[in-house]
């Protein structure tokens, strides 16, 4: 797939940017970018762009969500609180930062409380921050209410069909095509009744054997 040129701004450098957008739509991407670029700049090399206006930033902080892995201690809710912990404790005033996916490992309810709280407090440090989010409903909520002062939103481009265009537009998605990507990848209702009906008419080879172990 061809790289897809994106222009993005903000209306103050120490403006919270919240990004959201379908699965699959790049938000990750463009955060991973604004890293790159951000990093390139800082070091006097050149930024893959046709104009670049950047801030210099004392410090910066990147946080992709990570997979579980069975290495771990704390279950999705404690990395996640883990992760805002580090957040915290690497972040100065007029940091460069990068969160993907704030959040993820909670539930909504619980993840909406905590997610103020992190944009209430990191907004004391007067970060240059880049947040995405699926909690679309709350980043709405975010935008309609007063004290959005100091956020601002960006939300994935669709084109007439739905479908990503991989450019940025100002506002708050309203939907994360979450069925339109289970369709694309055969995750429906029809298709998985067809292979639970396609192993139920197929003849069993032979009967498991049991087996038993002792976990230590």
């Amino acid at each position: 797939m061809r790289p897809v040129p994106c222009s993005l701004s903000q209306a103050a450098h120490d403006d919270i940017l919240v990004v959201t957008g379908p699965n699959s739509g790049g938000k990750t991407r463009i955060l991973q970018a604004l890293s790159l670029g951000q990093l390139l700049a800082q070091n006097g090399v050149f930024v893959p762009a046709s104009r670049a206006s950047l801030v210099w930033a004392h410090a910066m902080f990147l946080s992709i969500a990570d997979h579980s892995d069975a290495h771990q201690h704390e279950g999705r809710l404690g990395t996640e609180l883990l992760r805002i912990r580090k957040v915290f404790e690497s972040v100065r005033i007029g940091a460069f930062v990068v969160v993907d996916e704030l959040c993820s490992g909670t539930n909504p309810s619980e993840g909406e409380e905590i997610f103020r709280m992190v944009l209430s407090l990191l907004g004391e440090l007067s970060p240059q921050a880049f947040i995405s989010t699926h909690f679309l409903q709350f980043a709405a909520s975010l935008q309609a209410e007063a004290q959005a002062a100091g956020l601002s939103f960006l939300q994935v481009e669709l084109d007439a069909r739905e479908q990503p265009t991989y450019q940025f537009v100002p506002g708050v998605a309203t939907t994360s095509l979450a069925q339109r990507t289970a369709a694309r990848l055969g995750v429906t209702r029809e298709e998985l009744l067809a292979l639970v009906n396609q192993h139920r008419g197929a003849q069993p080879v032979e009967a498991p054997t049991r087996a038993s172990s002792t976990i230590p």
